[in-house]
């Protein structure tokens, strides 16, 4: 056996003794009943310093809306998981929606949102979302997360382009 050969064996069994000193002269009885969870003690004391400070209705708002919202698990919501999808077209997963007008078909209206004509209860071809209601100045589209089942809303207002707005001139006949 060579050298490095012992050292490593060395190693080796120098942290399987601390493992086992640690593992065996661990206490492992159950929690007691009176202690409670840290996050619970933590929610609480967050809870308790909210109610005391003197917070303006819409950071109250807010806070009161985080809270009721709040989950344990780290992972959820990946990219704004709490929000309402607004302002991330930047954030590389939110897809950007044009409303450019509505064509009215009869009873039926459509409204194009990216160039394609959707009517209501349409899905969207990108970002998962249904057409809830058109209006002439904006689009309701909804969202619902497959995991845990949270609906998200956005609000697309129209965008006009100056190129595009007919002239009607009124002339009066002589």
């Amino acid at each position: 056996m060579e050298k490095r050969e012992k050292i490593m064996l060395g190693a080796l069994a120098a942290t399987l003794v601390v493992a086992g000193v640690l593992q065996f002269s661990s206490p492992g009885g159950p929690p007691l009943p009176g202690a409670a969870a840290p996050s619970a003690l933590n929610m609480d004391e967050v809870l308790r310093s909210v109610e005391q400070a003197k917070l303006p209705p819409a950071r109250a708002y807010r806070l009161s809306l985080l809270a009721d919202n709040a989950t344990g698990d780290p992972f959820y919501g990946g990219q704004g998981g709490l929000s309402q999808d607004e302002g991330q077209a930047g954030q590389g997963g939110a897809v950007e929606f044009v409303y450019s007008g509505y064509i009215k078909i009869g009873p039926k209206i459509f409204a194009v949102i990216n160039g394609v004509e959707y009517a209501h209860g349409d899905e969207l071809a990108e970002g998962g979302y249904v057409v809830q209601a058109i209006d002439k100045n904006s689009v309701l589209l909804e969202r619902t997360d497959g995991p845990s089942g949270r609906k998200f809303t956005r609000r697309v207002l129209l965008v006009e382009d100056a190129t595009d707005k007919i002239r009607i001139r009124v002339v009066k006949k002589r």
